[in-house]
């Protein structure tokens, strides 16, 4: 692949897929906290945001520090859906 196209993969990975994958982490805390403590619904939001936060900082440096191209690709889909997966379907568990 060229070069040119593996940066703006990357690029399109850590910025697209380190969101879809925060994004999804976010709203699997959101709904996981208040079931599980007596933590109120509005903070658990605002806490799984901020700390999503830190987990999308990771998953930009991780994208580009990863050697290969296609476990980037894989992990970044797997993790998207899963997190993306779980949070929905816990979300309709607790409704």
């Amino acid at each position: 692949m060229a070069q040119g196209l593996s940066t703006s993969v990357r690029l399109l990975l850590a910025i697209g897929g380190g969101y879809g994958v925060s994004a999804g982490l976010a709203a699997l805390v959101a709904n996981a906290l208040p079931a599980a403590t007596i933590l109120p619904r509005s903070e658990a939001v605002v806490l799984a945001s901020m700390l999503c936060f830190l987990i999308y900082l990771a998953l930009l440096i991780w994208a580009f520090a990863e050697r290969r191209l296609s476990r980037l690709c894989v992990m970044m889909t797997a993790a998207g859906t899963l997190s993306w997966g779980t949070a929905l379907g816990l979300a309709r568990l607790t409704d």
